[in-house]
């Protein structure tokens, strides 16, 4: 999926983010992350849970900041607040993004076999996470069945979903990607105060800066969306994504 610069935040506010410091948890933010790992990992044992809260890096970022890097091994990380986007840059220079994760994700499962991965996560909003490196899930992973499962039901279904935007790449137009972009991330577009804007669109249906633009200016005309102030969007007629996902 294509995208310009607009789509991320300033270098130098990433490298700020960069420079906050990981730090531990108190008891709350230990009851608050038992019961966020129990929610994502219901099949593994109490004991695998309470080692990763023994283990976990707890760190604040900032929007634009990093919350992994491309090329890098990924650590397993768990969005505790707020909403990250998966970002890659290819070998011309162009990025691709490939999704956006709110709280609750748990994701990097990769990172167990410590290759480099090929996408990096950026912060879209303020986030809260909670990390530990793939050596860790490793050497849990040998010892919890239900890890293990967990692991290999997440891998599945990211590989499904990459099969169906590979698809909807190759076979949908860029009129229809771009409604059901609007469809599946309706309320990060629409609520208030919006999560993405008209800036995120190219990034995320796989399109030009000028194709979407295009699309949009057909969506308005014929009462669709309206576009608000520099960046923002209104949802007019609600029942035309609701066409897109039927």
């Amino acid at each position: 999926m294509y995208t310009d610069r607009q789509f991320c935040l300033p270098e130098t506010r990433a490298v700020a983010a960069e420079a906050r410091k990981e730090s531990g948890i108190n008891e709350h933010q230990r009851a608050e992350l038992r019961q966020s790992l129990g929610r994502s990992l219901e099949t593994c044992r109490a004991q695998t849970i309470e080692r990763l809260i023994q283990t976990v890096r707890a760190r604040s970022v900032e929007p634009g900041g990093h919350i992994s890097r491309q090329g890098e091994a990924v650590p397993i990380t768990l969005i505790l607040e707020g909403y990250g986007a998966a970002r890659r840059t290819t070998s011309n220079g162009k990025e691709l993004v490939n999704g956006v994760f709110p709280a609750g994700t748990l994701f990097g499962w990769s990172g167990i076999t410590s290759v480099p991965s090929s996408v990096g996560l950026v912060a879209l909003t303020e986030c809260r996470i909670a990390q530990w490196t793939g050596a860790e899930i490793r050497s849990l992973v040998a010892q919890d069945p239900g890890l293990a499962m967990s692991a290999i039901d997440t891998m599945a279904w990211s590989l499904h979903a990459i099969l169906e935007g590979i698809e909807g790449f190759l076979h949908q137009d860029a009129r229809l990607r771009v409604l059901r972009i609007l469809a599946r991330h309706r309320e990060l577009f629409f609520d208030e105060p919006p999560v993405l804007t008209r800036a995120h669109l190219p990034a995320l249906v796989g399109t030009s800066r000028e194709m979407t633009g295009h699309v949009l200016r057909q969506l308005e005309a014929e009462g669709t969306v309206k576009r608000v102030g520099r960046a923002g969007l209104k949802l007019l007629r609600p029942d035309q994504l609701e066409l897109t996902t039927s």
